[in-house]
Parts: C-alpha cells; structure tokens; sequence
C-alpha cells in the first residue's frame, strides 16, 4: 500500500528520490522509508510554495488496522523565503491535500469534493515561563489543527488528521515542518514523530 503512495507521487507530482536509507535528510527509525518531492507538486500546482519536500512514512502508513495508519512527518524546504503566515500555511497544506486526494481518487468517487475540507491552525502561544532562549523571536512558530478530508489510499473514507505545524526562516531558506497522524496526540506514534522533528529543527537552526 505504501507503494501505491510512492506510485501516485511518481504519477502526479515530481519524485525526486526514493530515498536509500543513508541520504534521507529526516533521520528516522530503520523501518520508516522516505522520499523527496519537488514543490509545487504536479497533484497540487496551484501551490504557490517552491522547494523540496522530504517525507518519511511510519511502517502502517498504509495499514488501516494499524496504529501508525497515515502517520508521517515531512518538511518543506523553501526558497526563495515566503512569507510563512498562519493563512499561508492554513492555504497551501489546503491545496495540498486537496489536490492529493483529487488525483489519487481521480473520479472514482464523484460524491467526494475536496473543496469541502477544512483545516484551522491555530498558533501555540509560548509558555511564558519558558527559558528566554525557547521564547526567541527567531524560534519556529508553532501550530496546531484537524485536517477534515477523505483519505484516498486505503479506507476512501473520511478521516480527521491531527497536524503539529512548525515554520521558521534561516537567512537562505524557509522551512515547514509537519507531523501528521489520525491518533490522539498523546499514543506513541506522536513521540516518534517529535524525535524526527526535533533532530532535524536540531539541525537545522544551530
């Protein structure tokens, strides 16, 4: 099944890379495998974002009895910078899942319109007793938000997505990172995404 993601990736957007394990730019458990996509992606070109898009995919991505189904973390790398506003974010992850589902479906199910999905970020205000250090201004911006959308792969069904969105700038590139699952943000899956997510903010903003 996890193939049939890759494939449509392959098909309708732009494939960078099937990741061999040792040029992931995610740094992930041996069993999550990865890719790297070009932004806008062909399933979405009314995204206004360009860069790369490096995924990795927990084993039950694919796997609706699993409990990591649809659960994976992916980064935007941007250039030049954009402007990363709570509305540009809320837009563009809008496109994005829009135009997933609507390629992947293609018309298979003429009931579904992905028109209809809704996401409402909602900013994570800094814990005001917080070290000086993780308050920052140049720190990422944190959110928040339920996708509400029909997942397209395995069930066709509709499924709410939790999103933990974070958005920072470097003096040459912007960034989104993304952590993505239907599971309530306090089972495990969420503590490994946030382990893949802050090895690379690590990384990133030193």
């Amino acid at each position: 099944m996890l193939r049939r993601f890759a494939v449509s990736l392959l098909m309708f957007g732009t494939l960078l890379a099937a990741d061999e394990p040792n040029s992931f730019k995610l740094a992930a458990p041996k069993d999550w495998s990865g890719e790297t996509i070009a932004l806008p992606p062909g399933f979405a070109p009314d995204m206004k974002l360009k860069g790369h898009e490096h995924i990795r995919f927990a084993p039950g991505m694919m796997k609706s009895e699993s409990d990591t189904f649809f659960s994976y973390a992916f980064v935007f790398e941007l250039t030049p910078k954009p402007e990363l506003t709570e509305a540009v974010v809320k837009d563009e992850f809008l496109k994005y899942y829009r135009g997933l589902c609507k390629a992947v479906l293609n018309g298979k199910l003429p009931d579904v319109d992905p028109s209809g999905f809704t996401l409402e970020p909602q900013r994570v205000k800094p814990d005001p007793k917080a070290a000086k250090d993780e308050i920052a201004a140049d720190r990422p911006t944190h959110y928040t938000g339920k996708l509400d959308w029909v997942e397209p792969f395995a069930t066709k069904k509709k499924q709410k997505l939790n999103l933990e969105i974070q958005t920072w700038t470097t003096n040459e590139h912007s960034y989104i990172f993304a952590c993505v699952s239907p599971q309530p943000m306090d089972t495990a899956i969420w503590k490994q995404l946030h382990v893949i997510r802050d090895d690379y903010l690590k990384k990133q903003t030193k």
